[in-house]
């Protein structure tokens, strides 16, 4: 779901928060990490995006408070004299420590400031003041606070739940016990969000039991603005790296989950990737329309226009032994029929789908379709599901804005966490796991990333005011021959981002180009997710993923086929940069399936071990597929939606 993946750069870059398992960089301070570069090396740089970022216009003053004694779910925030001692300055819990940056332009030579701590209890003794000139450090024998009452402590880096009265308003919740559910699920991301909209729009008593508050009520590219900063500022840090492990972050714990920040690509798996999967599960992508209905939810785009139709087109003659479409994407258009005439001006775009959308539009509606049957409790961190025999009967969690455990009864229990929380949850329930793979197989798909190139003036395969976006796969591709998915993004600039304002987002001087290739991969039984107790973070162990490594030389090959048959001037012998080693955003496994008893779910998405348990995320994946995951796991959610529909009636 390529939350972290910043398309205007010559490679791909991960921006985040340095760790402990990053020795490279100082602790707390911001990172890039670079993919290896596969060929030569000179003709691969930086992104332009990452420099912008990292290179602040202006400079800013950080003010930390270690302490583990006020960690979240407590928050501490900072109140000066400058900005007026009623106003809450926010920081980041990370590393032990709560940390606040100030642009030093906007306050004077000295700063008078206070800790406040849960936005209600001062810090004891007088007035800090420092000089904005260097940066503050302060502990907990320095800064100590009255006594207040206990909070949960989750073990979450940089999450706060936004307690705004829109969502209270919007998600509105009911924290009774003694209420049965049909179904509860657990996330309201991508697997989770669909499955309950489906469920509850058929009248079944649907529980959404989600940490995370209410963030942002759309998808971050349906709002004005550079999204990309979103993404990174929004992470959370949920787990350890073991030694030799460098995972990066890229959890969101909010309404929608990581549904609000990906990039909206959904391709369909090919049949080399869906060879891998049980037959039950193939012939519902392939002839029971599982993807079609899915690219209908998900609001597939129908054109990008005569220029992209061109590139298709030329693409499709040049390889006829390639697969060459429209790179599949979630960009609504209402008003273009499949015939690409506008004949729709009733109904609204809803741009990229997020479930932010989904289950806020079905909470403002009476009725059926609406909240009748959909209860949504945000704040909700769950901590395990109580099993008795082969029954799911409860789950437990902490309401983190109550600041109450809380015990909700269903008939079914669905897990939608993702790929770390999902398998967390399962270890921390205990839950039989008669083939011991439980939180075990944790993988990504790794990927090439071309360098930019400059598409001549005067081609017809450019313009600096033209965009497409080309998706190309070989017709006969296996496992070990051409396994990856090329994505073709001519001007990547127009990426994604909703713009009113036209002195800021003006056509660049030149045209440009870029290529990714994605590969599939089997899951590795190495790599794995261990739990460390309720309240405490995951540790995780990923190795990186050198599937691609050997196929280097076919995606090269391809790069300089495309580029010489548009044209473009390029060296024949240059690399490409190399990652998506080891990352959360299209990570999957730890809760695989199988068809014949050998995983943790089956093909129905129900643990083997229990008759009410079920999960619905990339954890079931039994194969990490090129293609992004997204539309599978929308397609899955709404299968899995009618076989508990069945269940119940």
């Amino acid at each position: 779901m390529d939350y972290f993946q910043y398309h205007s750069g010559t490679d791909q870059t991960f921006i985040g928060e340095s760790s402990d398992s990053s020795p490279s960089v100082a602790k707390g301070t911001f990172w890039v990490r670079t993919p290896k570069k596969i060929g030569k090396p000179q003709d691969f740089s930086p992104p332009s995006v990452a420099k912008a970022i990292l290179a602040a216009p202006k400079p800013l003053l950080k003010i930390r408070f270690e302490t583990t004694q006020y960690a979240p779910n407590h928050l501490v925030t900072l109140r000066n004299a400058e900005d007026g001692w009623t106003k809450d300055i926010f920081g980041i819990y990370r590393f032990g420590g709560w940390e606040f940056f100030l642009e030093k332009s906007s306050y004077p030579n000295n700063l008078e400031f206070k800790f406040v701590l849960d936005q209600a209890y001062w810090m004891n003794g007088f007035n800090l003041n420092i000089s904005t000139s260097t940066d503050a450090f302060f502990n907990e024998a320095q800064i100590q606070f009255p006594p207040v009452p206990n909070r949960y402590k989750h073990g979450y880096d940089n999450f706060h739940i936004d307690r705004t009265r829109i969502g209270q308003d919007g998600i509105p919740s009911n924290t009774r016990e003694d209420i049965e559910y049909d179904v509860i699920v657990i996330g309201s991301g991508v697997g989770g969000g669909i499955l309950a909209d489906a469920l509850s729009d058929s009248g079944i008593k649907t529980l959404v039991l989600e940490a995370g508050g209410l963030t942002f009520p759309t998808h971050t590219t349906n709002l004005p603005g550079d999204w990309s900063r979103l993404a990174t500022h929004h992470q959370v840090g949920h787990y350890n790296n073991e030694p030799g492990s460098d995972f990066i972050l890229g959890v969101h714990l909010s309404l929608g989950g990581r549904s609000n920040y990906w990039s909206g690509l959904i391709p369909r798996m090919r049949d080399w990737e869906l060879e891998f999967w049980p037959t039950e599960i193939r012939n519902f992508f392939t002839t029971q329309n599982g993807y079609s209905d899915a690219e209908k939810l998900m609001r597939k785009g129908k054109t990008l226009g005569p220029f992209q139709d061109n590139i298709v087109t030329k693409l499709s003659a040049d390889f006829s032994d390639w697969i060459v479409e429209d790179l599949p994407h979630s960009r609504h258009q209402p008003n273009i029929s499949d015939a690409n005439i506008i004949e729709n001006v009733l109904e609204s775009s809803t741009g990229t789908f997020s479930t932010t959308d989904l289950l806020l539009t079905s909470m403002a509606f009476d009725g059926t379709a609406g909240r009748e049957s959909l209860t949504i409790n945000l704040g909700h961190l769950v901590t395990k599901i109580e099993t008795v025999g082969s029954k799911a009967t409860a789950v437990v969690c902490q309401d983190l804005l109550g600041n109450v455990t809380r015990r909700y009864k269903g008939k079914i229990v669905v897990l939608a966490a993702g790929s770390l929380e999902s398998p967390k949850i399962a270890l921390n329930s205990n839950l039989n796991d008669p083939n011991n793979k439980i939180g075990v197989g944790l993988t990504d798909h790794p990927a090439f990333f071309s360098a930019e190139y400059i598409i001549p003036d005067g081609s017809p395969f450019g313009g600096p005011d033209k965009h497409a976006k080309v998706f190309m796969s070989k017709r006969d591709a296996t496992i070990s021959n051409h396994p990856f998915n090329i994505e073709i993004l001519i001007n990547p600039v127009y990426w994604n981002l909703r713009n009113p304002d036209d002195d800021i987002r003006q056509a660049p001087n030149t045209s440009r180009i870029k290529l990714t290739f994605a590969f599939s991969s089997f899951l590795d039984n190495d790599n794995f997710v261990r739990s460390n107790g309720i309240g405490q973070k995951l540790s995780v162990k990923v190795k990186r993923n050198q599937t691609g490594v050997s196929h280097f030389t076919a995606a090269q090959q391809m790069r300089n086929a495309i580029l010489s048959k548009l044209g473009i001037p390029f060296t024949p012998s240059e690399g490409m940069g190399y990652g998506n080693e080891g990352t959360v955003h299209h990570a999957g496994g730890t809760l695989r399936m199988s068809g014949d008893g050998t995983g943790v779910v089956d093909t129905d998405l129900k643990f083997e071990s229990y008759d009410n348990l079920y999960c619905a995320d990339p954890s079931v994946w039994p194969l990490i597929p090129a293609a992004n995951p997204a539309l599978t796991l929308a397609a899955l959610s709404q299968r899995l939606a009618k076989t508990i529909k069945a269940k119940l009636s």
